[in-house]
């Protein structure tokens, strides 16, 4: 496993050295029932730490995670660049964890009885459960395109995607020929069917466009080559029309093509051709390519399916204001997972993170729920080489008021973007090392204002001041 020096120092301090200078001793492993059970360990883990940084060590948790790297996805486009290191994309996923939690040593989840309150994993072992926290993310489902892992694990071909396979090594850097290694022909992104995760967020082709436009002029790349978009769905961001018009518009004025109703179902690595099929109709057609990139489409968790907790959509079906299952009042979402009318992505799925936290306090103690998720969401949106702007927006297609800031390039969005490269990969690992609370708030804890006639019982100033509110935000 690849790991930098950051974060070999901080897995080192964990659950090995809890005791030794105090007297809390770290969660046992081999318990048969947790006050909470947290499924998945990218947000999942800041949750744990959340959980157990308000609550004083007062709750046993257990974090069931399936792999040991988390990939961060928010900057695999500087990434793709060069501009960040791999050891800062690809994380160790305990590293999210506290020394006090405890967590199934990488066997994942493989059934959940919400009647029974408990979950089994994948060696058989049973856990009761008091609260259940579902953060599995979306299922990725290379399997829905015939021969494409084979082609996207081949270093010399020339078919990627927005992860990075885990069979590389530290010294494989296939993930950089996308922009780089294109000199001509045939080049296509290919975009899955909703829901998939990686909207927005992985829309690399803005990016694609004026690194080969530079190359073109400047004798690295052939003049003779077409770029195009197979799109199978109408929109590119299902939530938000000023998004959706901006990426249609700007394409437009790029001279990309795009081609809709049409998915990806098959590639051949041997004779470099891609199989699209007609979403409506079911026709296929085999065209010949030069490049391919494709995001990876997903499907639905077996687990979450069976136990009668997805939508039609095969995403948890909760309240999309405080991230409840409708069905069982001690299950919650958290990000991806979530069947939500927002953009899914990593900031969305933190400022989720603040309600479930608080919500699953109140729910514990038989309180009303009164944190509640507006839909914000945040994604960065690289427009060149050196400029970015964000889509950010809430429910009901409501734009945040820095929705789009500086979408057509210049000073300002240069300046974005500088900061997104050189600050956001040290504050993913802030986050998850709990030097702060993450947005909005970051250093303050985001808080949330309580029923009527309802007192605060665990801030400080209540029990300095009897009687009187602390104040939230």
């Amino acid at each position: 496993m690849l790991i930098s020096g950051m974060q070999l120092r901080h897995s080192l301090t964990p659950r090995f050295f809890a005791g030794v200078f105090n007297k809390r001793k770290p969660t046992k492993k081999d318990l048969d029932h947790y006050d909470i059970v947290v499924i998945g360990c990218n947000l999942g883990g800041v949750l744990s730490r959340q959980l157990d940084k308000v609550s004083h060590g007062k709750y046993k948790i257990m974090v069931v995670l399936d792999q040991n790297i988390n990939q961060i996805t928010p900057i695999r486009q500087i990434y793709e660049q060069q501009k960040t290191a791999k050891t800062d994309f690809l994380l160790n996923a305990k590293l999210s964890l506290n020394m006090y939690t405890a967590h199934s040593d990488q066997v994942g989840c493989q059934t959940i009885l919400p009647e029974e309150n408990a979950i089994v994993l994948r060696n058989g072992r049973r856990i009761g459960y008091n609260q259940l926290v579902v953060a599995m993310g979306q299922q990725v489902n290379y399997n829905a395109i015939k021969g494409f892992e084979d082609a996207w694990q081949d270093f010399d071909s020339p078919v990627f995607t927005n992860l990075d396979h885990p069979s590389w090594r530290s010294s494989n850097h296939k993930y950089t020929r996308w922009h780089y290694n294109f000199n001509h022909g045939e080049a296509y992104f290919c975009i899955p069917q909703f829901p998939f995760s990686g909207e927005v967020e992985s829309y690399n082709f803005f990016l694609s466009q004026r690194i080969w436009e530079w190359q073109t002029a400047n004798g690295r790349q052939s003049p003779i080559k077409k770029f195009t978009i197979i799109q199978p769905n109408e929109r590119f961001v299902q939530y938000n029309d000023a998004g959706d018009s901006f990426f249609k518009e700007e394409l437009k004025r790029r001279n990309i093509y795009v081609e809709y109703g049409l998915k990806l179902v098959e590639v051949n690595k041997q004779y470099n051709t891609a199989t699209f099929e007609d979403v409506k109709t079911g026709n296929r057609q085999t065209r010949n390519f030069n490049h391919l990139y494709a995001v990876a489409p997903t499907k639905a968790h077996e687990p979450l399916v069976k136990a009668g907790l997805t939508t039609s959509k095969g995403l948890l079906d909760v309240n999309i204001k405080t991230l409840q299952h409708n069905k069982y009042k001690n299950i919650f979402g958290l990000g991806d997972v979530n069947d939500l009318p927002t953009t899914n992505c990593f900031w969305a799925g933190f400022h989720q993170l603040h309600v479930v936290r608080n919500n699953i306090e109140r729910n514990i103690a038989g309180k009303s729920l009164n944190a509640e998720y507006d839909g914000y969401s945040k994604v960065p949106i690289i427009l060149g080489q050196n400029t970015l702007t964000f889509l950010c927006h809430k429910y009901n297609n409501e734009n945040a008021w820095h929705n789009l800031y500086f979408s057509n390039g210049g000073f300002l969005a240069a300046l974005r973007y500088y900061n997104w490269c050189k600050n956001f990969k040290k504050a993913f690992i802030d986050i998850y090392l709990e030097k702060n609370w993450g947005p909005p708030y970051y250093k303050i804890k985001k808080s949330f204002k309580l029923p009527e006639g309802e007192n605060d019982d665990h801030g400080f100033l209540s029990k300095l001041l009897p009687g009187k509110k602390e104040s939230h935000h």
